[in-house]
Formats: C-alpha cells, sequence, structure tokens
C-alpha cells in the first residue's frame, strides 16, 4: 500500500484540497440558501446514479482478476447493461423532476445528464483490476480540474445557478473521455466488448445484494441532506452542507486504502494464503490509526475551518462539523467491512444492517430536525453510522466473526507498524519509471 501510496496519494489530496477551496468559494459566492439547493438537488440525484451503477462496481473487479477471466465480455456485459439502466432512469428522473420538483427542474435535469454516461465507470473497475488505480485517479482529476475552471468562470461572470449545475456534467464527460483514451492506449478495446446476456443475468443475480446495500447506504448517507431542507429550509440545508462537505473531505482516505487492499486480500483469499485473515485483521488496524487523529484534527480546529473556507456567515455550521466529523470512523469501519465481505461473498449480511440504521436514521431526522436542525441531522448521522458497521457486527450471525478481526486489528496495530516500518527500511525505493 504505502509502495502504491505516493502517486495516487498526491493526485486525491491536490484535488481534496482544491474542492474544499472552490466548494468554499462557491458557498460565499451563493450563499446559504443557494448552496443549499444545489446540495439537495445533487444529493437526490445521487439515490438514481447508485441505481445506475447496479452494484457491478465490486462484483467487476473481483470478476477480472480471476484466472482465465472473459474480459471483453465481462465488461461488454456490464457496459451495454448499465447504458439501458442509465437511460431508462434518465428519462424517470426527468419526468419526476418536470411533474414534482418544477422549482428544481432545471437543477435535477442537469445532473441527471451524468446517468447517459455513468456506465464508462467501468473502467474505473478494469484498471482496479489491473492495479493502474494512479492511471484512473488521473483522467478523474484532469475531469476535476476542467470543472475547477468552470466553476472559477462562472462566479466571475456570475452565471446563474444551473451553470454550476452543469460543471459537474462537464466533469464527468471529460473524466469519461480520458478513461476511454487510457484504456486504448494500455492496449484495450472497447470495440472488443461484447454484450452476453447470460453473464449479464449472472452478474445482476451476483450484485443484487450490493444494489441494495449501495442505494440503502447512499439513503443513509444523503438522505438527511434532503430532509434538513425540506424540514428547516434550504438556509438551514446550507449551514449541514458545509459541515458536511468539510467532515467528508477525510473520507478519501478509507476509500483509497481499499483500492488498494481489495487486488491483495483477494489474491490471498484465492490462493489460500495463511496469512490472509491477520492481513484482514491489519485492515482494519490501518483504518482506525489513519482515522482517528484525522478526527481529532477535525473537531479540535472546526471553528478555525469554517470561517477560513466558508466566512463567519457559515458559523451555524461549527457544532454540526464538530458531531458530523466523528461519523469518519464506523463509515471507514464499514468500508473495511464491506471489502471483506466482497471477498468472503457475503455482501447480503450488509442489507440489514444498513437498513436497520436507514429507519432508525429517518426517525432521528424526524424527531430532532425540527428542533435542532443540522445539528440534529449531524447526530443521527452519528448514531446511524454506527449502529450499522460497528454495533451490528457482533449481534449477526453472518458478521460475528468480524468483530475478532476488529479486535486483532487494534491489538495487532503495535506489531503492524513495527514490522511496516522495518520492511520500509529494507526495502529498495519504488523506481520512478515505473508504469502508472
Amino acid at each position: 500500500m504505502v509502495s502504491g501510496f505516493s502517486a495516487s496519494a498526491v493526485l486525491r489530496i491536490a484535488r481534496l484540497g482544491i474542492n474544499v477551496v472552490i466548494t468554499g468559494l462557491l458557498a460565499r459566492h451563493l450563499g446559504s440558501a443557494g448552496f443549499g439547493a444545489l446540495a439537495a438537488s445533487l444529493a437526490l440525484v445521487s439515490l438514481f446514479y447508485t441505481l445506475a451503477e447496479l452494484g457491478m462496481g465490486r462484483v467487476l473487479v473481483r470478476e477480472l482478476l480471476r484466472d482465465g477471466a472473459n474480459k471483453a465480455e465481462l465488461m461488454g456485459s456490464s457496459f451495454y447493461t448499465r447504458t439501458g439502466v442509465g437511460i431508462a432512469l434518465f428519462a424517470s428522473l426527468a419526468a419526476y423532476a418536470l411533474v414534482f420538483e418544477p422549482a428544481h427542474a432545471s437543477l435535477l435535469l442537469i445532473y441527471s445528464l451524468a446517468l447517459l454516461t455513468h456506465a464508462t465507470t467501468d473502467l474505473l473497475a478494469w484498471l482496479e483490476a489491473e492495479r493502474r488505480m494512479p492511471a484512473a485517479y488521473l483522467c478523474q482529476f484532469g475531469g476535476f480540474m476542467v470543472s475547477v475552471a468552470a466553476i472559477l468562470a462562472g462566479m466571475m461572470w456570475k452565471a446563474p445557478m444551473w451553470f454550476f449545475a452543469l460543471t459537474f456534467i462537464i466533469e464527468c464527460l471529460v473524466t469519461a473521455a480520458a478513461l476511454m483514451m487510457r484504456y486504448h492506449q494500455l492496449g484495450g478495446s472497447m470495440k472488443a466488448w461484447v454484450w452476453n446476456k447470460a453473464l449479464s443475468v449472472r452478474l445482476l443475480r451476483e450484485s443484487w445484494y450490493e444494489i441494495a446495500t449501495q442505494l440503502t447506504l447512499l439513503m443513509l448517507l444523503r438522505l438527511d441532506a434532503v430532509m434538513v431542507q425540506a424540514m428547516r429550509g434550504e438556509t438551514e440545508a446550507g449551514y449541514y452542507a458545509a459541515a458536511v462537505r468539510i467532515s467528508e473531505v477525510a473520507y478519501f482516505l478509507p476509500m483509497m486504502i481499499a483500492g488498494f487492499m481489495l487486488p491483495p486480500l483477494m489474491q490471498r483469499r484465492q490462493s489460500g494464503a495463511a496469512d490472509y485473515r491477520d492481513r484482514v485483521a491489519d485492515y482494519f488496524g490501518i483504518t482506525i490509526a489513519f482515522t482517528l487523529p484525522i478526527v481529532l484534527g477535525i473537531v479540535a480546529t472546526a471553528p478555525w475551518i469554517v470561517r477560513l473556507l466558508f466566512g463567519p456567515g457559515f458559523d451555524p455550521a461549527v457544532p454540526m462539523l464538530a458531531v458530523h466529523a466523528w461519523a469518519l470512523i464506523p463509515f471507514a469501519l464499514g468500508i473495511a467491512r464491506t471489502q471483506y465481505l466482497t471477498i468472503e461473498g457475503r455482501l447480503w449480511a450488509n442489507i440489514p444492517a444498513v437498513v436497520a440504521a436507514l429507519v432508525i436514521n429517518v426517525v432521528l431526522n424526524w424527531l430532532w430536525i425540527p428542533a435542532h436542525g443540522g445539528l440534529g441531522a449531524a447526530w443521527a448521522t452519528l448514531i446511524a453510522y454506527s449502529i450499522a458497521w460497528v454495533i451490528s457486527t457482533p449481534c449477526m450471525a453472518s458478521t460475528r466473526d468480524l468483530t475478532a478481526l476488529m479486535l486483532r486489528g487494534v491489538l495487532r496495530l503495535p506489531h503492524l507498524i513495527t514490522d511496516a516500518r522495518a520492511r520500509l527500511l529494507q526495502s529498495p525505493p519504488v523506481p520512478t519509471s515505473a508504469p502508472s
């Protein structure tokens, strides 16, 4: 992980740093109400993005890593199936926006355009399986920088709010084009992709647990923003969106670690390596070791961060941030837990816990948002995440073995740090000319 961390981390950290600054500038430009409307619209459309994913991301990586896999059929079956679903979802969302959300129809329609090209994210699965994640990050970073330029131009020219939604589509299109170019440069050919009905059905059958989990998970992640807007208005939604945006900057870390950990853990599992469970335990230990200091740092500097990025007009977001930041720890453990369940073919075990957490989150939001606004939503999020990925783990027979792995990971941390340091000191430096 450390050997591959540098190139990828530079791109990811640079993107996050630029993103949080641009978000602050955009929030100042639009005001809390305008920023809240933009964030709530994107949160709603994100549910459709998850449906368009069809839960195939992790399953596709796993299948591509199998010996003798027919990669052309795998990629074609996933891509063409997801493209058809994306078109259908776009039509459904457009009808909903025009009939039920006329006030925000322009924002919803623009954000929904990404559904038409969302299937190109299958190329990310291919790059992950080929250990080419730095190349994927570079493509994403290029699309992001084009959108940043568009946002800055829009603020300079005082563009209408819908234009800032359009910058998201610009990012998606540029990223998709870059991924396709990189794929062909590495020897792939999208013309060789073949849709296989039987394979498509099998992938869907295996991924429906992931579809349900991802959709429920995204509702758990994004429904609070929609509820804050509906129950307390766009201004409060803007404060809450600012707090969440700062807190979720750190969410890149567990996602990035997951990208590094899945392929080697998958290979250990398939080869029956004796140290497989120890490495899974180390994964949980690493997750805690990285996330806890970040949370403490965010909580300690919350007032300064909010004022620096969003200005004094967003001071009500400070207590929301101080609470919401703690949700990073259960979220990160949930990412690690999901990776393990993916390898073990037990993704279905995520569904009961996440559904229960979603129900609890909605109930707590309904009870607390009217009186406490975004702060109530932040507490509901922390409680829901903790139930979904920590408290539920020893309570379910299908995940009970994970409890011991989590505890072992924490207890093994001193040994892991010592051993990793010794290995790094003994290993030769990574060649700078290594392929990206």
